[in-house]
Formats: C-alpha cells, structure tokens, sequence
C-alpha cells in the first residue's frame, strides 16, 4: 500500500523534469531524431508511464504525485539509449525490471550523483517554501489568487432596464434592453464582469433605441407600426 506521506528526497513532476538535464549534462549528445524531444516533459513522462518504461509515483502529497531516484534513473536511461539510436519498443523491452545500480550503468551514470541532484532539488524547494513563509508572516508577501477573478470582490454594477440574460435559440447568448428590444451573439456566456461592461454600454443605445420608437399617430388600432404607402393622396381642389 503506498504512502501518502512524503518522504525525503522525493520530487514532484515539474522538479523531475528539472532535474533530468542535470543528470544529462555529461556524454548525451541529445536524440538522433527530429521528432523525439531531447529532454522529456511532464506529458512525456506521464506517456513512458502509460506504457510501462517509468514506474507509478512513489507516494502522493494529496494529488500532487512524488518521484524518486529510480524515476530519474528510468528516465536518463531511455534518453541515453534512444540517443544510441534504439527505438523506443527495444528499449521498453531492455529495461524491464532493472534496479537502480542496472539503469545507472545504462545510463552511463552514478548513482551519487543523483542523490545528489535530488538532495538539491529538494533543498531548494525547502529553502523557497521557508522564505515564502517568513515573508507571509511578516507580512511583506501577497499571496497570489486562485481565481482569475473573485467574483464576491466585484462590485455590483447597474442592471440594465429588464433581466440581462433571457431565453434564446440554442447556441445564441442574450440580453434584454427591455423594450427598446434584445441583444443576441453567438458566443460563450458573459462573466459578471463582462456583463457589467455590458450594462454601461447599452445606456446610450437603449436611450437612442427609445427616441425612435413608433409615436402613436404612426400605430394602427392593434398597436402595429402603419404602413407608409407609396401612393400619394391628391391635395384637396386638385383633379385626381
């Protein structure tokens, strides 16, 4: 059963693929191939597991995965061979259930040395988890949100003459401008922020709106707009 107690010397994925150029920095020329990355990332490495080459984390910090020496080993080593030119498949196959002391030699590495590394990065860590701590304390740090915007911060903005967002067609956003009429886009729904901007705008074109509608000499009985007709009437005396 794993642990989901961190242990020391265990690295988290962005601090393993920070450390891997380091383990490289001697006798790899880097891959042979266009198409495969020198240096793995997060996604690659995360692919290696998928297919067996790198072993599951070695514990967890809540969600946060931690990786140790073998990982880093497991990964200098396939990035060695492919840099010999053996295909991935070859290599899957060769470093099935080798130990820490077999992937070092493959590697052409020692495993000091990535003790070492991996004492580094852990320190380093530590050290900026410590000072952002004291500088929290004394207050002399803000730390950063988690929302792009906090919504419970904004402030209330004026409404517009009816609700803002009504019914529309699949697809389509809306917002009323009461009864100067509505306002539709095919697009994604506004933030709170967005919609506010939205209520400033609309002010001098829902009064723009409101200044030409239909007086009611120009509506028939049932409230339609009249019709103008093409055909002029003959002035009074005049013959048709």
């Amino acid at each position: 059963m794993a642990t989901t107690k961190p242990l020391s010397g265990e690295l988290t994925l962005p601090e393993l693929v920070e450390a891997l150029p380091g383990l490289l920095a001697s006798g790899y020329d880097g891959a042979r191939s266009g198409r495969i990355r020198d240096l793995p990332d997060a996604r690659t490495i995360r692919w290696y597991q998928t297919l067996g080459m790198v072993d599951r984390p070695a514990a967890f910090r809540g969600r946060t995965a931690l990786y140790g020496r073998h990982h880093l080993l497991q990964l200098a080593a396939i990035k060695k061979l492919q840099s010999a030119g053996f295909p991935l498949a070859d290599i899957q196959r060769g470093l099935a259930g080798k130990n820490n002391a077999e992937l070092a030699r493959s590697a052409g590495v020692a495993q000091k040395d990535v003790d070492q590394i991996v004492e580094r990065a852990v320190l380093s860590r530590s050290r900026a988890a410590a000072t952002n701590l004291a500088a929290a304390v004394a207050g002399a740090a803000t730390p950063p949100s988690r929302r792009a915007s906090a919504f419970w911060k904004a402030k209330p903005a004026a409404a517009l003459p009816s609700a803002l967002v009504t019914s529309a067609p699949q697809g389509m956003q809306s917002a009323s401008l009461g009864d100067a009429g509505m306002l539709l886009w095919n697009g994604r729904e506004l933030t709170a922020a967005e919609r506010a901007a939205l209520a400033r705008l609309a002010g001098p074109l829902v009064a723009f709106l409101k200044s030409v509608q239909p007086s009611a000499a120009d509506t028939t009985a049932e409230g339609a707009p009249r019709a103008a007709s093409s055909i002029r009437r003959p002035e009074k005396g005049a013959r048709p």
